[in-house]
């Protein structure tokens, strides 16, 4: 069996962002590109989700939506030591936080202020490019595992060596990110595979009102692997031939 969430020779060595002008432009295009962030506190195994709604550059400071769970904001007025981590177009980003939150209001919304991170780690996964799938294609997923009633229907929207993004088609509330979901199966133009995938985020699509999960991969054989590489190559080749039409 073959794990593609290993570090070898699928990562390149992480970088160690400190300046402020690069911090606040990855925190802004996280922001602009709505991706959810892992929030992990030092007493606590909860994972928690919130996304960035605002990066105020002129006093310092970023601001997070609302914790789910929701008991996640306590931990954050009570300043406890705070792990974030976050992907974007392959990268990892990671960063921490350890001072208490300031509660306050965007467009009459909740939302915790908190002092801009000084330093970042920025870890691009070599083979982690994620490629969209074509809207002709109709690549079924299906999840299942003892932690939930019966399986979960869905289809898949972009993939890579180490995940993929699939809009579900019903809003099942029993998926939790941070899952291991045993059997996750894809059914692709070459064939099917079956693996195990742990869940990464959730969150919904506005105004199509879709349910978009997150997942990465954990241990499957090398030829489920191949073909994974194989047809990711082609949804890249694709991509480049109808680029190249529109020049």
């Amino acid at each position: 069996m073959s794990d593609l969430l290993s570090d070898d020779g699928l990562s390149l060595p992480p970088q160690t962002l400190r300046s402020p002008i690069e911090i606040c432009a990855h925190l802004r295009a996280l922001m602009l590109s709505r991706a959810p962030l892992e929030l992990k506190f030092s007493d606590s195994r909860q994972i928690y989700q919130s996304y960035i709604v605002d990066v105020d550059r002129d006093n310092n400071r970023i601001a997070f939506d609302e914790l789910i769970p929701n008991n996640g904001q306590l931990h954050l007025l009570n300043g406890m030591e705070l792990s974030i981590t976050t992907y974007r177009e392959g990268v990892r980003m990671t960063w921490s936080h350890n001072q208490p939150a300031l509660a306050d209001s965007l467009d009459g919304s909740p939302c915790y202020w908190l002092t801009l991170p000084t330093e970042m780690t920025y870890h691009q996964r070599r083979n982690a490019f994620r490629a969209d799938t074509l809207p002709e294609q109709s690549l079924d997923v299906q999840i299942d595992s003892k932690k939930i009633e019966q399986p979960i229907a869905g289809r898949l929207l972009d993939i890579s060596a180490t995940g993929c993004k699939v809009e579900l088609k019903s809003h099942c509330q029993s998926l939790q990110p941070g899952q291991l979901y045993e059997t996750f199966s894809i059914c692709l133009p070459a064939g099917d595979i079956t693996l195990s995938a742990e869940l990464r985020h959730l969150h919904t699509i506005e105004p199509s009102n879709a349910l978009v999960a997150g997942f990465k991969f954990h241990a499957f054989t090398g030829a489920d692997q191949r073909m994974i590489e194989r047809f990711v190559y082609q949804l890249q080749r694709e991509a480049r031939r109808s680029n190249d039409a529109l020049f």
